[in-house]
């Protein structure tokens, strides 16, 4: 596994980050973060109770590090098996520590949800077979993989990236939802990443989301 560098603030990011930087910047519309919540493509929303206890504080990922209240907070999720720096304006939408599937989902007040889902994926399986697994899941619901199999990869940890479109219920015509969504991977654990946004430009808010994919440890 190859571990990446950190990159100050303002400072120029590696070849990698920023080829990461490209794929959040690439982020498409969708449909609304309330969406997300009923989005059962690949676990059950209503595990989870949006308590705080499922997230740990990580302090080393605290940023600014001089600031008493830095805007950028290190925290760690899903029992330990992941760590990153997320805007401390995030809130936990829900939350479950189920065994072999924990996941935690977040929104954010600017109008997009981000999610962490471990999937049973065997880690030693080779991506042809982790990847195929994940392609059959989406076909299985009757989302539609638009993009796929892009490499990418966190702080520790190397993934595909897809955007995916989804047909959502609605009151007068089912509208689209898409999605980014990234399988990262360590030795021990697969992970999906899970980001869903409301408007077409995400200029506002594509450097939080780098940072908390460049510095995303699984573990």
């Amino acid at each position: 596994m190859q571990r990446g560098r950190r990159s100050p603030c303002g400072g120029p990011l590696p070849r990698r980050l920023l080829a990461l930087s490209l794929l959040v910047s690439s982020l498409v519309a969708c449909a609304g973060t309330s969406q997300a919540t009923r989005n059962r493509t690949f676990y059950d929303w209503s595990l989870g109770d949006g308590s705080a206890a499922f997230e740990r504080e990580y302090p080393k990922l605290d940023w600014p590090s001089n600031l008493a209240h830095a805007t950028f907070i290190g925290v760690s999720v899903l029992d330990g098996a992941v760590r990153f720096s997320r805007p401390r304006n995030w809130r936990i939408q829900s939350a479950s520590s189920r065994p072999a599937e924990p996941f935690i989902h977040y929104v954010s007040p600017n109008a997009y949800s981000f999610a962490i889902y471990q999937r049973r994926d065997p880690p030693r399986d080779g991506w042809r077979e982790i990847l195929a697994r994940y392609e059959a899941d989406v076909a299985a619901v009757g989302a539609r993989i638009v993009g796929q199999r892009v490499p990418m990869a966190t702080y520790w940890g190397q993934g595909r990236a897809y955007t995916i479109e989804r047909d959502v219920e609605a009151s007068k015509s089912p509208l689209q939802s898409h999605s980014r969504e990234m399988l990262i991977r360590s030795k021990n654990r697969i992970v999906l990443v899970q980001i869903v946004y409301q408007e077409p430009n995400l200029a506002a808010v594509d450097q939080e989301l780098l940072r908390a994919l460049e510095t995303m440890e699984v573990r």
